[in-house]
């Protein structure tokens, strides 16, 4: 099975919560989830890439295993990792 891919901002160093990205990185990090992180553009410009894939612009974005992409708001995304209800694995 395919690893879960985390798409999502170029702003890798920054961790602190007022980074969406880093909300949902340190979630998968707490509960030892194997991820591959995808970098997409810088700010909130254009993404074709995440576009194509989840059917809109904003990160971050999972991309699970099973083929699923799982896009919401990123309290939301990280509190459904912690909870262990996405197909994770």
């Amino acid at each position: 099975m395919a690893p879960v891919k985390l798409h999502r901002c170029n702003y890798t160093f920054l961790h602190t919560d007022l980074d969406a990205c880093w909300r949902v990185q340190r979630a998968l990090d707490e509960q030892g989830i194997a991820y591959e992180v995808v970098k997409e553009g810088w700010g909130k410009g254009k993404r074709p890439r995440v576009e194509a894939l989840s059917g809109q612009s904003k990160l971050p974005v999972l991309e699970l295993p099973n083929g699923e992409v799982y896009r919401a708001e990123s309290k939301e995304m990280a509190e459904r990792v912690r909870a262990g209800t996405l197909p994770l694995s």
